[in-house]
């Protein structure tokens, strides 16, 4: 370390080729996002059925995924599915489809957690004047439990652009691949990773500061 001098024009002098990473890690992050929610409705709500042949295969779901490691799991997909399914998918898909659905298991107990939030009285309320469970989720329940999951729905979109840097390990041409090549062949890690530990800061902020924005403005409309 003694003998290691910092040399900072490293970073400004190839910020474009880490910048070109950025690309992919927040369409990645956008996809599995909008895997996870459109599959964690669902096994929220099959969640809490109390059809057990309906809750239990919602539990095991979210159980496998939420317990096994999610770079196991990326892994899996891309070498093991192709082989038990005989379909073939790029590293980035791959990537985006692991991503997607071990977020499913999380968002799918965020769904849980806010639909049991709402006072029962409004859910009985809303069927004693002739709503069916589908207008009563969509109209009554789901309003109020979004507000109220947006700070745990923040948490996960964080976790999940962070979780997106395992994708490097399948050659995605992501922040985190970018900075491993560029360390690799200029031997200066400290200030490539150092850089682009800022930037997954900076991103992470941004989206945490917007989230607060978005959750002050619905509770003044409230």
């Amino acid at each position: 370390m003694a003998d290691y001098s910092v040399r900072l024009n490293v970073v400004s002098d190839n910020w474009l080729f880490l910048v070109s990473g950025v690309n992919a890690t927040l369409l990645v992050t956008a996809a599995a996002l909008a895997i996870g929610v459109l599959l964690g409705l669902p096994l929220g709500m099959a969640r809490l059925s109390t059809r057990r042949f309906i809750s239990m295969p919602s539990v095991g779901y979210i159980e496998v995924f939420r317990n096994t490691p999610a770079l196991v799991q990326l892994i899996w997909i891309y070498y093991c599915l192709p082989i038990l399914t005989g379909i073939n998918m790029s590293a980035v898909v791959s990537c985006t489809l692991a991503l997607g659905l071990n977020a499913a298991a999380y968002i799918a107990e965020i769904f849980r957690a806010g639909i049991q939030s709402i006072d029962r009285g409004q859910i009985d309320a809303a069927r004693s004047v002739g709503m069916s469970y589908g207008q009563t989720m969509r109209k009554v329940v789901l309003p109020q439990a979004f507000r109220r999951m947006i700070p745990a729905f923040v948490n996960e979109t964080v976790s999940l652009l962070k979780y997106s840097s395992l994708v490097s390990v399948l050659g995605v041409a992501d922040l985190t691949y970018q900075a491993q090549a560029l360390s690799t062949t200029t031997y200066r890690p400290i200030e490539v990773f150092t850089f682009v530990a800022f930037l997954y800061f900076v991103i992470c902020t941004v989206l945490s500061y917007f989230a607060r924005r978005l959750e002050l403005r619905l509770s003044v409309s409230d």
